[in-house]
């Protein structure tokens, strides 16, 4: 009996111990966590200047993420299939104004091979190299 009431008492002290512990450490692995992330977020604003970015679907709501590259300083390569040009050339414009050293527009649809191999031969001719 002694060693039964013994037991529920360490295993109640444990449990409240453990407990404590988890309350004081927690506060501090959540800032060290909240700077990790915020470290490896200022990180990712990558330079990605002479670095070329194929796009696809850049007339959609895609082409925001061709402004983003533009801003670093990519060169890029937008696709879209073939619908109104003013669309795609808008995109390629602003993308210009931003910052892209050069913008390559092409029409193609993405759900043929051929063009897919079309497309990505076309970027690697203009620009010279693929990185």
């Amino acid at each position: 009996m002694y060693e039964s009431c013994f037991n529920k008492f360490t295993n109640a002290l444990v449990f409240y111990i453990f407990l404590l512990l988890l309350l004081l450490v927690s506060p501090f692995l959540f800032l060290w966590e909240l700077i990790y992330t915020v470290r490896t977020c200022l990180r990712c604003s990558e330079n990605m200047s002479g670095k070329v970015v194929l796009i696809t679907g850049a007339s959609s709501g895609l082409g925001e993420m061709a402004y983003e590259y533009a801003k670093r300083g990519a060169y890029l390569a937008v696709i879209a299939i073939n619908e109104p040009e003013s669309r795609l050339e808008q995109v390629a414009d602003r993308a210009r104004e931003l910052g892209s050293p050069d913008v390559l527009s092409v029409f193609a649809d993405v759900s043929k091979v051929d063009e897919c191999r079309m497309f990505v031969d076309n970027t690697i001719k203009h620009f010279g190299h693929c990185e």
